[in-house]
């Protein structure tokens, strides 16, 4: 077996790998913009940091539970308050 028939043999193997090669890169490259699209944009124009909609929520829950104790505060501190205004008369 001399060269040229080996040429002829590997030539559409090699073909065949690089055809199929550039199909997986086209299809990685559809399902990357696929997800980039889905995902929501964390950094706006300007540079600046966005929440996502989870950190959003779990920060809304936060917020809402602190809101919460410090009424929670407020009406013992009234009432403690009003008590030591009762003990001075």
């Amino acid at each position: 077996m001399n060269w040229a028939d080996t040429l002829k043999a590997v030539i559409p193997i090699v073909v065949m790998s690089l055809a199929w090669l550039l199909g997986q890169v086209n299809s990685f490259s559809e399902r990357l913009v696929k997800i980039e699209g889905q995902m929501p944009a964390l950094i706006t124009k300007e540079g600046i940091p966005t929440d996502s909609p989870l950190s959003a929520e779990a920060r809304h829950k936060l917020k809402e539970q602190i809101y919460t104790d410090i009424h929670a505060l407020q009406v013992k501190v009234q009432m403690l308050e009003e008590r030591e205004k009762m003990v001075k008369k």
